[in-house]
């Protein structure tokens, strides 16, 4: 699939957006409704898996149910010359890796209002029954008005229907950011949403995941015995009382977390709700002055 291609005598695409392991992400003109929209074009090896296609288009119809505003909408599903495709509401700006990636780390004046926002859409998909099961920066898209999209619901459930030995470490779920238990293998469950966005708050605040390694295996097995440096080692203004967040989040057992995006999203929004100027401090927001619970 090239620029300038036409998908379905529809979709007009106009420039390469991305590439993936798994896919080509592309802005479109959708020539029926008159608009701007993203693609995702799956490579042929996906394509061609019979299993997968049957999957991946139940996840879509899922998917495109979900009507949030911190949720990429889906609009439409298909096939064209043998590739898979997904079309999305086209969303300006950049993803949160490549922000961090820019930034270095967020203040947590600027970092908590975000994944508030990202709590919010993953918390609407777990009450619709949906686990997202590949919670990454790459995943969410912010506008210049700092408004944050979660993308790419079902990609990854679609990716179970293939047998293991053909899955492979570019798309089978993301190693940085998977849960414990998806790293022994076992199926996610909204608890494990909740850890991936713990390791995405942990590095949109510190600017480093809390584990790194050279392999999968490594990094499967830091998630399911190694400990996280505190963040405060990182960001020795932390309140104790967002660090305690950051932890339980990240505890191994899935009944020691938030049990959904919603319950994290609350509890962070209490605690950005009472930030007030302080006095005491001289800052724009303060965090410490009260006692403000992490469970």
């Amino acid at each position: 699939m090239t620029e300038g291609a036409l998908l379905n005598d529809r979709y007009q695409l106009q420039e390469k957006l991305g590439s993936g392991g798994m896919a080509d992400v592309y802005l479109a003109r959708d020539e029926l409704l008159e608009r701007n929209v993203a693609i995702k074009v799956l490579r042929k090896d996906y394509s061609a898996n019979e299993k997968f296609k049957e999957q991946f288009f139940l996840e879509a119809k899922s998917a495109a149910n979900l009507s949030h505003s911190n949720i990429v909408t889906v609009h439409d599903a298909g096939e064209a010359d043998g590739l898979l495709y997904i079309v999305m509401e086209h969303v300006p700006g950049k993803d949160l890796k490549q922000l961090i990636r820019e930034r270095g780390r967020f203040s947590i004046e600027q970092g908590i209002p975000l994944m508030i926002q990202a709590c919010a859409g993953v918390g609407y998909a777990h009450r619709a029954g949906l686990v997202h099961c590949d919670i990454k920066p790459h995943n969410m898209l912010v506008t210049k008005d700092m408004r944050l999209k979660v993308t790419d619901f079902g990609i990854a459930r679609a990716l179970e229907s293939i047998k293991p030995g053909e899955k492979n470490d570019v798309v089978w779920g993301s190693p940085l950011y998977f849960s414990p238990e998806q790293a022994a293998g076992e199926s996610p469950t909204p608890a494990s949403d909740v850890y991936s966005l713990g390791i995405v708050m942990y590095e949109l605040l510190s600017g480093t995941p809390p584990f790194t390694a050279s392999t999968a295996d490594e990094l499967a097995r830091l998630h399911i015995s190694g400990r996280p440096v505190p963040i405060s080692e990182y960001v020795p203004d932390i309140p104790s009382a967002l660090e305690e967040i950051v932890m339980k989040v990240l505890s191994k057992e899935p009944a020691a977390r938030y049990r959904t995006g919603d319950q994290l999203g609350r509890v962070l929004q209490k605690i950005w709700h009472h930030a007030r100027p302080c006095a005491s401090t001289n800052t724009t927001a303060c965090f410490t002055c009260c006692d403000y619970p992490a469970t």
